[in-house]
Formats: structure tokens, sequence, C-alpha cells
């Protein structure tokens, strides 16, 4: 049995590139989380840095992207069209409620239902991004 030696070899490894969308997942779901104010405070004490919602916002979105670009289809052309509207709507709903202020009034507005169903709506997005 030969042993991998070089990570170039781990990298080329297909199977281990299509665990990348499955451990991003774990930053993706945090990340949005916060956003949408499920977890209030998000501090690293040893480097004196709270999380900002912009913050998460680019962290939601830089693994979504990543996720999306590792998945095995990688192309809208293989999805339905209710497919892609749900994997639109999560990053434009992240997107949405950092820049938009009826979006983060409305999600704000109906607390906690509102951060909860943006959380859930997010994770569908990621879920069928990534299938």
């Amino acid at each position: 049995m030969a042993s991998r030696n070089s990570p170039g070899d781990l990298v080329s490894d297909y199977a281990n590139l299509r665990t990348v969308p499955a451990m991003l997942g774990i930053v993706f779901a945090l990340a949005s989380l916060y956003q949408f104010g499920g977890i209030a405070t998000v501090e690293l004490t040893w480097i004196s840095y709270t999380l900002t919602t912009q913050h998460a916002m680019l962290v939601s979105l830089g693994t979504f992207v990543v996720a999306f670009a590792s998945s095995e289809t990688k192309s809208f052309d293989y999805y339905e069209d209710w497919e892609k509207v749900v994997i639109a709507a999560g990053p434009a709903l992240i997107v949405g409620h950092q820049y938009v202020q009826f979006v983060t009034d409305a999600i704000a507005n109906n607390s906690p239902t509102g951060g909860i169903l943006a959380f859930m709506l997010s994770l569908a997005a990621w879920g069928v991004a990534i299938r």
C-alpha cells in the first residue's frame, strides 16, 4: 500500500476535494447564524477582534463560492429552475441583509422569526448549491 507524501497528491485526490463543501458548511452556518442574529457575539480575545456582520457576510459569501466551485455540478446548467432560484436567493439575502435597509428591517421587525427564516433560506441555498 503506497502512502501519499506530497500535499499535491492530497489535493489531487477527488475524494478529498468532495469534502470541501462539507467542511466549509460549518463555517458557512456559523457565519450565517451570526449575521442573522442567532449568535450574539463572536470575539477572538487573543487578537482583540470582534466579528462584525460585514465580515460574517464576506465569510458566508466566500465559503459559498468555494463550495459551489468545488461541487460536482459547478454550473447552473445542471440545476432545475426552482433550484436556480433557491441558489440565487441565498447570496442575495446575505448581501441584502447587509446593504439593503428594507431587507434588514424586514428580518429585524419579525424578530426572531425573520432571522430564523433568513438563516433557513441561506442553509437551503447552501444545500441545493453543493448537492
